[in-house]
């Protein structure tokens, strides 16, 4: 029991990660993204929100200024 609670650990904390980068590379508040990707159950959510949202440094070029 207590290798399948490390191992589920071990995964939040790899989607928290990834919460993280994706939200550094397309210019989202990383430390929001990261506290919400550490809450168990919500974090893959999270991660696939951040996968669709656009990517704010990209979408100031292409404003008119």
């Amino acid at each position: 029991m207590s290798q399948l609670m490390i191992f589920l650990f071990i995964i939040n904390i790899l989607v928290a990660i990834q919460c993280y980068r994706n939200a550094r590379l397309k210019g989202y508040p990383s430390k929001v993204f990261t506290i919400l990707g550490l809450v168990p159950y919500f974090n893959l959510v999270v991660w696939v929100y951040l996968l669709f949202l656009p990517d704010l440094s990209s979408a100031s070029k292409f404003e008119p200024s």
